[in-house]
């Protein structure tokens, strides 16, 4: 029997798709269509190298026909590990091309986080770098596969040759027929994302959603063909991407591709590659900001910037319009496909200060209190987020059941307000997690590997302002009776030693008598900075 929420959804959906939010239009034949239409365009550049859309289409069969060659199955899924460079483009796309599902990873993570993606992803391939920094990443995945007892169909290694390890196919392979893209309305991406969890949370994402952002994005920005993207932020993440590779696609349009953030870089290739769009966290532009106001690049400079993942000063927003560059706050995560808010960049400049992004179609932001009641509008309280963009579920049932309602309405545990206008405005978190330059992180994950050290007794980790990144790690430690405080290093090397990502370690440190609980026995962040500092006396 249908329910009444059913019905709810059936009539939602259907404006979805009367509005031309949702198509048919599946991620999978994106890049052929586009190729298709105008081969001899040049889609990207990375490094000095620029790739026709022709040449990448190619590109993306042939690894795609050895993915199938090798025993990748529709809906099996692809595991992307790797730093900025093309395969990690590649990879993903052929994943999508051949009815598999995209799992992109974000290099930073080590075996800590990797073994808990792996066991829940049990992924048919794998593609990861010969070497990261000191890092053996093959080699540490081939510990971690033993030890799950996983048994991928391939696995493709960059940048060198290990046993048991492939390199991705750069020439077409014959006599493979490619399967079809998945249907629109199945997942074709899955996401892991850590930022209120101690366990990374595998978010999937549907064609229908991935399109949805595209177009809302495309509108709110006034982008087209002539838009020239800068993609800075890792391939192997959402942002980086679509900033990459699917977003110029859909726009028939094209990247410049960055191997990471070098400022000084960055404001070189803007100016030469007349780049017209770059979207990241506050590090990004504010770095850029800091150069033109020192009076670098007296050509051509970014005009706008999409800023989410991160809280934005206000100050920073005035003095990016300073210099020529139109700030657009936005609002959005993992789940949501990109952003589900922001300004335009003719905005008024006090609404791109103070705001972070007007809904876009399709979407619905409400402000609730404890008991799941709407607030009067302007009120501030829990929000909760519902429209074509949003996730299908999550791998894990349970979690999908708690976080996304029976009426469709998905629960971020972000506090703030929307106006009467649609405007929205982020206040704080209900759950706790570090937002280090855009990449979140759960405090959780962090405080059990803290406290899995001898010497400590008990430990709060919360987030402290950073002046480039917005927010690090700090750590409160109570330490155990007759232990005398040797400095971080010891416990810095304990958690190196954990496999932590290095990005997760505190770079404050605070030793305290106590850590202020409630008279529940929860620990009572907000008191932190009061505490005096043993360390330091």
């Amino acid at each position: 029997m249908t329910t009444v929420s059913e019905v709810r959804a059936q009539y939602r959906h259907a404006g979805y798709r009367a509005t031309g939010l949702w198509t048919a239009e599946r991620i999978g034949d994106l890049l052929p269509a586009r190729a298709a239409s105008h081969p001899d365009r040049e889609l990207f550049c990375f490094e000095g190298r620029r790739v026709t859309y022709a040449e990448f289409d190619g590109w993306t069969a042939a690894v795609g026909a050895d993915l199938v060659r090798r025993g990748v199955r529709p809906r099996d899924r692809v595991l992307v590990q790797l730093p900025n460079c093309l395969e990690a483009l590649v990879l993903q796309v052929a994943a999508f091309r051949i009815g598999a599902i995209d799992v992109p990873v974000v290099p930073i993570y080590r075996e800590h986080e990797m073994r808990r993606i792996l066991a829940d992803c049990r992924p048919a391939a794998i593609v990861v770098s010969a070497e990261l920094g000191a890092r053996r990443p093959a080699e540490e995945t081939d510990a971690l596969l033993g030890e799950l007892g996983l048994r991928p169909a391939v696995k493709y290694l960059v940048g060198g040759a290990r046993e048991g390890w492939e390199p991705v196919a750069a020439e077409p392979v014959s006599g493979v027929e490619l399967p079809e893209s998945l249907p629109a309305h199945e997942p074709a991406l899955l996401l892991y994302t850590s930022g209120t969890t101690s366990a990374p949370k595998g978010a999937l994402l549907s064609s229908q959603a991935l399109f949805a952002h595209l177009r809302n994005f495309r509108e709110a920005l006034g982008a087209g063909e002539r838009t020239v993207t800068l993609a800075a932020t890792p391939l192997s993440h959402l942002g980086g991407f679509v900033a990459g590779v699917v977003f110029p696609a859909f726009l028939g349009g094209r990247s410049v591709i960055t191997r990471g953030w070098q400022p000084d870089e960055a404001v070189e290739l803007i100016e030469r590659e007349r780049v017209s769009l770059m979207m990241g966290a506050t590090v990004f532009v504010s770095d850029l900001v800091e150069r033109y106001e020192r009076g670098v690049a007296p050509g051509h400079r970014l005009p706008t910037y999409a800023c989410a993942g991160a809280a934005i000063p206000g100050a920073l927003v005035d003095r990016a319009a300073g210099v020529g560059i139109s700030v657009v706050r936005a609002y959005g995560m993992t789940e949501t496909a990109g952003v589900c808010a922001i300004a335009a960049a003719d905005d008024p400049l006090e609404r791109r200060r103070d705001w972070d992004g007007r809904l876009l179609p399709g979407l619905e932001i409400q402000a609730i209190d404890d008991d799941r009641a709407v607030l009067p509008v302007g009120t501030v309280g829990e929000l909760r987020i519902r429209g074509p963009q949003l996730l299908s579920g999550y791998t894990d049932p349970a979690l999908t059941k708690e976080q996304i309602d029976d009426d469709g309405w998905f629960y971020p545990g972000d506090v703030g307000l929307v106006d009467e206008q649609g405007w929205v405005r982020m206040t704080g978190r209900s759950k706790d997690i570090v937002n280090r330059g855009g990449e979140k992180f759960s405090t959780m994950d962090i405080e059990l590997a803290i406290a899995s050290h001898p010497d400590v007794e008990s430990v709060a980790v919360t987030a402290v302002p950073d002046p480039r990144l917005g927010e690090v790690a700090g750590a409160w430690l109570v330490l155990r009776p007759g232990v005398i405080w040797p400095g971080s290093q010891p416990l810095i090397e304990h958690l190196e030693r954990q496999r932590l990502a290095k990005q997760k370690i505190p770079v404050e440190w605070h030793v305290v008598r106590e850590i202020p609980r409630s008279a529940t026995g929860k620990i009572q962040k907000h008191r932190l900075a009061e505490l005096g500092d043993l360390a330091s006396q």
